[in-house]
């Protein structure tokens, strides 16, 4: 497929998605830097704030940062610096989109049509979006199952050829086993899988769940969990090498990458992409439109 170019001449962006080739594979995450946005902090007149999706846009150093939009829903265009021991993000451009507001929740690339893609997390189902070139959302799936408030589909991805859509269900209506959905785009068939949420000790109100989801390779999605353990704990995140199963419906677990709960600076990780060099993962993480919460970007180098 051709890579396809939308232009908007107002704010002087060009929207370019090409194919990229990540990491075929995640031994080991060592972390290199973290950066914080200010809280309240605008750009072109926008609150860089709840950002919950982050992806490597395939051209030069340039990344896209979707927010959950209260208004108009938009996505900023993020570059970034880094080296051994740090990360520097800085916000470019900003591209309005045509739409009013949108729970966004992550923004992949499809490697297949290279079309740009958006998870929305409904009040009582899921919704994945497809952006045309004129920025209008064409909506491509909605979820079959009532969901638990505020526990939709948060996790996004696709297979490396792109005919594969991957949806994480953040949490269960009952228990600890949630859903990945694997979603054919071509005949639309559909196979869940089960996936065991971990059972943390500290998690009185159930809040742990799948927040991102990251191809490895066509059977390795990395997968993000996140909970909040009250103002005391903070979050607990972790981040899994997990299997996806040729027999079956169970998703395998099969390394822990990383526990960011060591650090007490880590805030709610909602968004995950590669580097634009493909050697580091970066998290993003939502602020809630909270002050005691914060927007970081955390950079980990990948061994």
């Amino acid at each position: 497929m051709k890579p396809f170019f939308i232009t908007l001449a107002v704010l002087g962006v060009s929207l370019f998605c090409i194919s990229t080739t990540n990491a075929q594979d995640i031994d080991t995450l060592i972390y290199c830097g973290i950066d914080t946005v200010p809280f309240k902090t605008k750009f072109k007149n926008e609150l860089i704030e709840e950002l919950s999706g982050l992806e490597y846009t395939g051209q030069g150093n340039q990344y896209y940062a979707i927010p959950q939009s209260r208004e108009n829903a938009h996505v900023f265009l993020c570059s970034m610096d880094i080296s051994e021991e740090s990360i520097q993000v800085n916000f470019d451009s900003l591209i309005q989109l045509n739409h009013g507001p949108l729970e966004a929740e992550s923004i992949r690339i499809n490697p297949q049509n290279n079309a740009i893609y958006i998870a929305e997390e409904g009040n009582g189902a899921s919704y994945i979006h497809q952006v045309d070139k004129e920025l209008d959302l064409r909506t491509i799936y909605t979820s079959n199952k009532e969901q638990r408030y505020n526990r939709g589909y948060e996790g996004l991805c696709f297979s490396p050829d792109g005919s594969i859509m991957f949806m994480g269900l953040e949490s269960p209506k009952e228990g600890t086993v949630t859903n990945i959905i694997s979603y054919n785009l071509k005949n639309r068939m559909e196979v869940s899988y089960n996936y065991a949420l971990d059972i943390l000790p500290l998690d009185h109100k159930k809040d742990n769940g799948i927040t991102e989801l990251l191809t490895l390779n066509d059977s390795t999605l990395l997968v993000v969990e996140r909970a909040f353990l009250g103002s005391k704990n903070g979050n607990s995140i972790r981040v899994y090498k997990a299997i996806i199963p040729k027999v079956g419906n169970n998703i395998k677990k099969v390394k822990l990458l990383t526990d960011f709960s060591a650090s007490p600076k880590i805030d709610n990780i909602e968004g995950v992409s590669f580097s634009a060099s493909g050697n580091e993962l970066i998290f993003v993480s939502d602020d809630n439109g909270n002050p005691h919460q914060q927007t970081l970007f955390i950079c980990m180098k990948i061994e």
